[in-house]
């Protein structure tokens, strides 16, 4: 191609045709592209293309559309244990950074568990790969990590470190909060048994009785308490004589402390909340069993 071409133009008002010369530049060279195209548009592992459709599931996941979309999950083509295993993680990083849906997600967790396939295990003679069995080893593995992120924590002194150590601390904080709430609720549903919450907030409390434990253990303690105390505590348990200590302890924020006095508050009033008392007052009310309405103050 030549680089000067004499290109005819028509005039808008219809004046004929004009003459212009016009420097055309050369084509630009084409330059493969490092990614394929066809590799970053599609062309996805089958793989891949479930655990998609298994966070697209997640992410509209809401309690009006649970029946709809736990179905979905169910049918999404969790075939191989791989698959199983990254779905399982999916769903509870979900359920640890949207702690206040943890009811939710574990009666997702149930359902699942009763539903998806489980598979045989790689080892002669090992235990069968469930649903179950990957969410308590995450549970687990999230839940006894927490020391050793800690201890990494306190090793980062350096100023240029700060930054690291205030989102690592952050970390810490979301996720042992968040699993322990989790395991509560999975309490709720059998998926979790009774030994393991006992032995998880024993843990929580600290062995000793005199190290005040973490916040974010003080924190995830109160919020399984109120979860399932009902259902866990009973009368003499060594649970309450610690909770004691720690609602006076000065070395706990002043917040902590109050949830703490909190729980205790509850454990007195036989796990019955402030919310059921008022409901029942107002129930009693509207069938005019309240005090207003008694037949004594009729009379007057």
């Amino acid at each position: 191609m030549q680089a000067d071409q004499t290109v005819i133009s028509l005039r808008p008002g219809g004046g004929g045709a004009v003459a212009s010369s016009l420097k055309v530049e050369p084509a630009s060279v084409l330059v493969n592209a490092e990614v394929p195209w066809s590799v970053r548009r599609g062309n996805l592992s089958e793989k891949d293309r479930i655990l998609k459709t298994v966070k697209g599931i997640l992410n509209k996941l809401t309690p009006r559309k649970f029946d709809v979309l736990k179905g979905q999950l169910i049918d999404s083509g969790i075939t191989t244990p791989d698959i199983l295993t990254d779905v399982v993680s999916l769903i509870f990083d979900k359920a640890v950074l949207e702690p206040i849906f943890c009811p939710m997600y574990a009666e997702l967790c149930f359902y699942l568990n009763m539903k998806l396939p489980s598979f045989p295990s790689d080892e002669p003679g090992g235990k069968e790969i469930t649903f179950k069995r990957i969410l308590l080893n995450i549970c687990q593995e999230v839940f006894e990590g927490a020391d050793n992120l800690r201890a990494e924590m306190r090793l980062m002194i350096a100023p240029e470190q700060e930054l690291e150590r205030r989102d690592k601390e952050r970390m810490i904080k979301v996720r042992t909060v968040g699993n322990v709430r989790l395991m509560g609720e999975l309490f709720k549903w059998g998926v979790v048994p009774e030994k393991i919450v006992r032995h998880v907030i024993k843990e929580l409390l600290g062995h000793d009785g005199k190290t005040c434990p973490a916040e974010e253990n003080v924190e995830a303690i109160c919020h399984i308490f109120n979860a399932i105390g009902k259902q866990l505590v009973r009368r003499g348990d060594h649970f309450f004589s610690r909770l004691r200590e720690l609602s006076s302890n000065p070395q706990l924020a002043p917040r902590l402390r109050l949830m703490v006095r909190d729980v205790i508050d509850l454990w007195a009033n036989n796990w019955v909340t402030r919310e059921e008392v008022r409901a029942h007052f107002e129930a009693k009310k509207n069938l005019g069993l309240g005090p207003k309405f008694t037949q004594r103050q009729r009379r007057i």
